[in-house]
């Protein structure tokens, strides 16, 4: 502990506030403006500690930067434990005096010194008494030095107040300076005993109060108070060094303008992103740069958009609001009228100007806005997703990046869907940029995969953004497939469009995949008007009816378009070749016979359409050429005649995409309906329907001769069976089946054989067997759908083929209509009472 002598020899004791100054380079102030700008920097965790003992100075400590005190550059300094900051010397000095230390009356010589209490401090090797620190950024970096709860030094050891360390125990100093790279400095000042002038509080203090000031030498000095209560908590001061002229305004501009230039452009910034302006102070004429010009300055960033109010003589207006007011940078002797200052605003702006201000405190005596605006904008479109509840639902469930032509989420074209997307700044960090309202548009382009396509369509974002944040649930993309979407704003910084390229200007997102999309919905239209086919063939050109249980087709068949269309009713132009999913067995036909209903119509004969993958988003629909339908005959009793009106609807829908949950089936806007504008289907030659049957008679005959078997066709007229006048029925000689044999028949196989006449109606006739081959031969001709027994078209036998025509069976011999006709042909014999086997006429 270093035992002092103290001198308290009062009539040398000079109190009070002196305020005085010589010459002075630098003037403070100590408004609650300086206070609010240059509030208290807290180093008590981040700075480096500085143990310094009693009555002690530390070795220079690096600055971080050049700062200009008094006129000259310094780029370290030293700091005393007694509340004294050096840049030229090394005192240790505990006994305060008034300024200017001069070394006369027993005051050290100390010349570039910073003043923020100087007092009697005991901060006994203690690291947490002192600390400093370099921080920012060029060219607005600060160096602090804080003292933080240092103890005085005090006699009475042991007593009231003071411990055995000569320090005091209650009371205590907390006060810092910050030196500012821009040449401007700060004391800021927490709790300390007396703020300046007496101490109290028990303990024996070795001076009477302390010394604030600034002396840049024995002329040049400011004296701010000497043992007087002038700092008290809160209180702030500000120093700086006035310029010699008062300027006529001000202006902003790139830092890359040319030098001597007192206009400029300002280009788009960046929220969160550090940029550089030049600030130039202007002569009084506002003609050129007044490069005289040092002192603080007051520079503020401005929201320029509202221009309500009028334009003053200093290029501003009354309705621009601050955004930001930087920590007053200051010009210096070298700087030359032009001094480069950093800016940062981490939120979004679309009209900005920088007003400056000087002094930089208090009454400004000269104020400047820029000339130029400009935009700060957003960094980008972040967290940038297309998502939906289900496929034709907006929501969040879901995310749609599937690029693939099969599998995956899919969303119906046109149906609403939710986009997401977040403006930020460029901060390590980013944060929304709250004040960006705009309404982005969409890039697309093609992706890389089976589901994209280059022919792109049209994404609906639906709303603008709020407090920054873009999430609309009425988005929606007008065609089928996947593509590429990048997000971009061209027109928040229109301000800058004269001066700013695209790159600078527009707010971008990433590119992300988005898909896959599918048809909302098929329309159906026809393509080609059925006609059905009369008696079921075309060969007959008599045909006027139909058999009721005689298979039908078509003459012309059911075709029909399929349009995939958007929830909005747009062809989606790009559902083809692999997103074309569409098959066959994707479409369904019903018939329904509409007059009469009974007999029902059997379908079953109808075969498996074609579904063509057109371009364009169309393709076809046709029914199978090979289709056959029937009206179900009755073989328990005739039916009337009808006409027949038969409908067909035909439908589509592709269920391929089912099988991811969220999904669904694709189906048509309606079936579409073939029914002859309500008529039915026309047939091609009549849709007359009549229930019929094949008779067959016996016959007799000569030997010698060929023998015609009578047979008719016939159909009911609602009483009984007339001649049907059908001459377009043929039948094969293969299908008429033979029998021979019987007691006393003389007709052996094959001896006759069956043919049947050119033309319709054709006419069955049996050969002659020949001089003693009389006797008979019973036939039946096979109508059902299998063949059976045994024909002879040639003097060998053969089994007998089937006519196939089951609409022609009758109920011989009595009960059902399902039996083959059936007749006897016999040779050589009487025909009844006629008592002659042959005549022949002569004329």
């Amino acid at each position: 502990m270093m035992l002092r002598l103290r001198f308290f020899i009062f009539a040398c004791l000079l109190w009070g506030a002196v305020s005085s100054a010589q010459a002075a380079y630098y003037v403070y102030d100590d408004s609650a403006a300086a206070a609010t700008s240059y509030p208290w920097i807290d180093i008590s965790a981040t700075g480096t500690t500085l143990a310094l003992g009693d009555d002690a100075v530390s070795a220079a400590l690096n600055l971080g930067f050049t700062f200009n005190f008094g006129g000259t550059n310094y780029t370290q300094v030293r700091v005393m434990s007694n509340g004294m900051l050096q840049f030229a010397g090394t005192a240790t000095n505990y006994n305060n005096a008034q300024l200017p230390l001069d070394g006369s009356g027993g005051k050290p010589n100390i010349d570039f010194a910073m003043l923020p209490l100087w007092d009697d401090y005991n901060t006994n090797n203690t690291a947490t008494y002192m600390r400093y620190r370099s921080q920012g950024t060029a060219p607005n970096r600060v160096f602090i030095v804080s003292w933080l709860a240092a103890p005085y030094y005090c006699f009475n050891t042991g007593g009231t107040g003071c411990n055995g360390s000569n320090q005091t125990t209650a009371a205590t100093a907390t006060f810092q300076v910050q030196i500012y790279e821009q040449g401007q400095f700060v004391y800021s000042y927490g709790t300390t005993n007396g703020a300046g002038g007496a101490h109290s509080g028990g303990p024996t203090f070795s001076n009477s109060g302390g010394t604030v000031g600034v002396e840049v030498g024995n002329t040049d000095y400011v004296q701010y108070s000497y043992n007087t209560a002038s700092v008290p908590n809160g209180r702030t001061i500000l120093w700086s060094h006035p310029s010699a002229t008062t300027p006529g305004g001000f202006n902003a501009y790139e830092t890359t303008t040319a030098a001597g230039a007192i206009t400029g452009i300002i280009k788009t910034k960046i929220a969160g992103s550090s940029f550089n302006l030049d600030l130039i102070a202007l002569n009084t004429a506002k003609t050129a740069i007044l490069t005289t010009f040092t002192g603080a300055v007051k520079v503020e960033l401005l929201n320029a958009s509202d221009n309500s109010a009028a334009l003053d003589a200093n290029n501003c207006r009354s309705s621009w609001t601050t955004i930001q007011t930087l920590a007053n940078p200051t010009f210096v002797a070298g700087d030359n009228g032009r001094k480069t200052v950093a800016f940062q605003e981490n939120n979004a702006w679309q009209n900005v100007r920088v007003r400056i201000s000087y002094p930089a405190t208090g009454v400004a005596t000269a104020i400047g806005c820029s000339t130029d605006n400009f935009a700060i904008r957003p960094s980008s479109f972040a967290s940038v997703s297309i998502n939906d509840a289900d496929w034709q639902t907006a929501g969040t469930t879901r995310t749609l990046t599937n690029t693939a032509a099969s599998g995956g989420n899919v969303h119906k074209a046109g149906r609403p869907l939710n986009l997401q997307a977040t403006a930020v700044n460029a901060l390590g960090v980013p944060t929304t940029t709250t004040n960006y309202t705009g309404t982005p548009t969409a890039t697309l382009s093609a992706c890389a995969g089976t589901a994209c396509s280059a022919t792109l369509g049209t994404l609906t974002l639906g709303a603008a953004a709020v407090a920054g944040v873009i999430n609309t649930n009425t988005a929606s993309y007008s065609e089928v497939g996947a593509f590429s979407m990048q997000l971009s704003d061209q027109t928040f910084a229109n301000v800058d469009a004269a001066d700013s390229t695209t790159a600078e200007r527009y707010i971008t997102s990433s590119t992300v995949n988005v898909g896959r999309f599918v048809p909302d919905h098929f329309d159906l239209t026809v393509l080609a008007t059925p006609q059905l086919l009369t008696f079921g063939s075309a060969t007959c050109g008599s045909r006027s009816f139909t058999y009721i249980g005689q298979p039908f087709g078509y003459a012309t068949v059911p075709q029909m378009t399929i349009t995939a269309k958007n929830f909005s009713g747009a062809t989606t132009v790009t559902y083809q070749g692999a997103l074309w999913k569409l098959i066959a067995s994707n479409a369904t036909q019903t018939y329904a016979p509409l007059s009469p209903t009974v007999p029902g119509l059997d379908v079953s004969l109808s075969g498996t359409p074609t579904v063509t993958a057109g371009s364009n988003g169309v393709g076809s629909f046709s029914a199978n050429a090979a289709d056959q339908l029937t009206y179900v005959r009755s073989v328990t009793a005739p039916q009337n005649s009808f006409n027949a009106n038969i409908t067909l609807t035909v439908d589509v829908s592709d269920n391929s995409e089912s099988g991811v949950s969220g999904n669904g089936t694709i189906a048509s806007s309606a079936a579409l309906l073939f029914n002859g504008s309500g008529s039915g289907i026309a047939f091609d030659a009549g849709n007359t329907f009549r229930y019929g049957r094949l008779r067959l008679s016996n016959a007799f005959g000569s030997e010698r001769l060929r023998l015609p078997v009578p047979g008719q066709l016939q159909t009911w007229n609602g009483t009984g069976f007339v001649n049907a006048g059908d001459s377009c029925t043929t039948l094969a000689a293969s299908a008429v089946s033979l029998t021979f044999g019987g007691t006393g028949n003389n007709l052996a196989a094959c001896e006759t054989q069956v043919s049947m006449t050119a033309g319709a109606p054709a006419t069955l006739q049996l050969s002659a067997p020949g001089v003693g081959n009389d006797g008979w031969v019973d036939l039946r001709i096979n109508l059902s759908s299998s063949a059976s027994g045994t024909t002879c078209t040639s003097a060998t036998p053969a089994a007998a083929t089937t006519a196939n025509k089951t609409w022609l069976r009758g109920n011989w011999g009595g009960g059902n209509y399902d039996k083959d006709p059936t007749a006897r042909a016999r040779f050589g014999a009487y025909k009844g009472s006629d008592r002659f086997i042959f005549q022949r006429e002569n004329y």
